[in-house]
């Protein structure tokens, strides 16, 4: 009798042992997962510069618009205001680009008055031409993508960049503050 007693504390203790090592190492492999999850990430945002799906394309290292790229699949995203000048950019050398959107969108309107995007199918991409207006400035967002974006995801998209574009703003605004009214010197 003690004999089977002892057994079965024993098989319980080793059950509970068993239960509790499993719970150990799933959890241990949660935090593995969430590690490796970051390091991917992290490395996806550093190699974004160098994986360039054309070649003469060279990427900025900024990483708030690569990653909304990266998020929704989209090639390049080039945000300029109404002179054609480049505010943010996941290219490096966006000028060209960033111009000739914003003086198509502005042809295209002359044409055919008032109108929320243009939408132009290239060989093998297609280029989304948005107008946009933040704290009184005219901007354009220029996108292009491999892939057809839908309405929810564009409004999705110009929501995280309206984001994005508010944060710079910001900045802006609060350099203009500090600076003096008065001037420095007077002669």
């Amino acid at each position: 009798m003690d004999v089977i007693i002892i057994f079965l504390i024993l098989f319980i203790v080793g059950i509970l042992i068993g239960v509790g090592v499993y719970y150990y190492r799933e959890k241990e492999e949660q935090k593995t997962y969430k590690i490796i999850e970051m390091e991917i990430i992290e490395n996806l945002k550093e190699l974004k510069p160098y994986v360039a799906p054309d070649e003469d394309r060279e990427y900025t290292k900024e990483f708030d618009l690569v990653e909304i790229a990266l998020s929704y699949d989209i090639e390049d995203i080039i945000v300029v205001n109404d002179e054609g000048l480049v505010i943010a950019t996941t290219l490096k050398d966006a000028d060209e680009v960033g111009a000739i959107a914003s003086s198509i969108f502005e042809y295209i309107k002359k044409l055919c008055g008032n109108i929320k995007k243009v939408v132009i199918f290239k060989e093998d991409s297609y280029l989304y031409i948005y107008p946009l207006k933040l704290y009184g400035e005219n901007l354009y967002v220029i996108i292009e993508s491999k892939i057809v974006l839908d309405v929810i995801e564009e409004k999705e998209i110009l929501k995280r960049i309206m984001g994005v574009l508010k944060k710079y703003f910001s900045t802006i605004t609060t350099i203009e503050e500090k600076i003096p009214e008065e001037p420095l010197l007077s002669i």
